[in-house]
């Protein structure tokens, strides 16, 4: 399997700064297992997030991008991988995003978001839960991760 890892400075209070090789596209279990100093987060409304982080907020309520907006949310993606190509994704509601449109196409998606973060060298990272999916569901997640 192709493994795909990028170089990143990563800042720690205690350490200070380090490179560090993380692979372009990663699940992890809290935002604790991330170490970026920019990101844009695909996330529920009233979610905290640090301050060099953008929000971008997926609910029913009008004036949301919705849930069953998958090409809106890659199309904001997309534009902000491009205009800052230092800034990671992180994707925080993928248990919602997967209710809404179906594992099948919440997988598509992903797979476009993985073309788009290898072309411009960033990364995305998918904040879940190993225990949310049916194991078929999570071992197809995993083959996404390079």
């Amino acid at each position: 399997m192709l493994r795909i890892s990028l170089p990143v400075l990563a800042r720690s209070r205690k350490e200070g700064t380090r490179r560090v090789d993380v692979p372009a596209f990663r699940l992890v279990s809290s935002f604790s297992d991330i170490i970026e100093d920019s990101a844009v987060v695909i996330g529920r409304a009233g979610m905290k997030v640090p301050p060099d982080w953008n929000l971008i907020t997926v609910s029913s309520v009008k004036g949301y991008f919705g849930p069953r907006e998958l090409h809106r949310i890659l199309d904001g993606i997309i534009k902000s991988l491009k205009g800052h190509p230092d800034r990671a994704v992180i994707i925080a509601c993928p248990e919602y995003l997967a209710l809404h449109n179906g594992f099948e196409t919440f997988l598509r998606f992903l797979n476009t978001i993985r073309d788009h973060v290898i072309l411009t060298n960033t990364r995305v990272y998918v904040v879940t839960d190993p225990l949310a999916w049916k194991p078929r569901q999570w071992a197809l997640l995993k083959k996404l991760e390079l």
